[in-house]
């Protein structure tokens, strides 16, 4: 799965510093993840579409 958590954070108008926030992580953490240093967690990835009112849709080939 290719996706870009940058655009998604920035359509949605938040910093890392706020999003992170919602997330109950630290900043530093969630850059990292932005970054593609760190792989996100399934669960992480779940809670930003939460926080960020946005849904998966999956799509057979």
């Amino acid at each position: 799965m290719n996706v870009d958590l940058r655009e998604i954070r920035k359509s949605k108008n938040l910093t890392q510093k706020e999003l992170a926030e919602k997330l109950g992580i630290k900043q530093q953490q969630y850059q990292r993840y932005e970054s593609k240093i760190n792989q996100i967690p399934l669960k992480l990835f779940i809670k930003i579409l939460d926080v960020c009112h946005l849904k998966i849709k999956i799509v057979k080939k």
